[in-house]
C-alpha cells in the first residue's frame, strides 16, 4: 500500500496540519509520499523530506501551483494519484477544496473530516 499526502504550505514553510496528515497516513500503513505543489517551494519539499515516516517527496514547482488553486492542483493530483491506495490532505479550506475535485476526476468516493484512523479502510 502506498499513500499520497498533499502538503499544505505557503511556498516557503510546511503547514503543521500536514504533519497531522502524515501521522494519519502512518496509522494506515505503507509507504508515504508527500506532494508539494507550489512555486519556488523547494524549502517546503526539503522540510517535508525531514518528516518522520515520509519515504519520498515529489515537488511540482510551477507558477500555476503558486496559490494552490483547486482547478490547477486537482488535475496534477489525479494524474499522480492513480498509483496510490490512499490520497490524504488536511481538513482545511485548501484540502476541502481540492480533494472533492480529485475524487471526481478519479471516479472514487471521498471520506472527509476524519478524526481517527482505525485501519486502512475504517475511519471515524
Amino acid at each position: 500500500m502506498s499513500i499520497l499526502v498533499i502538503a499544505e504550505h505557503d511556498n516557503q514553510t510546511l503547514n503543521g496540519a500536514t504533519l497531522n496528515v502524515v501521522a494519519a497516513a502512518q496509522k494506515i500503513g505503507g509507504d508515504i509520499t508527500v506532494l508539494v505543489a507550489g512555486s519556488g517551494a523547494q524549502a517546503v519539499a526539503d522540510a517535508a523530506a525531514k518528516v518522520a515516516g515520509v519515504s519520498k517527496v515529489l515537488l511540482a514547482d510551477n507558477a500555476v501551483y503558486a496559490n494552490q488553486l483547486a482547478e490547477n492542483v486537482a488535475g496534477l493530483i489525479a494524474d499522480l494519484g492513480k498509483g496510490y491506495s490512499h490520497i490524504l490532505a488536511a481538513a482545511t479550506t485548501t484540502g476541502k477544496n481540492i480533494l472533492p475535485r480529485v475524487a471526481a476526476l478519479l471516479d472514487v468516493s471521498m471520506v472527509s473530516d476524519v478524526i481517527a484512523v482505525e485501519s486502512a479502510n475504517t475511519f471515524k
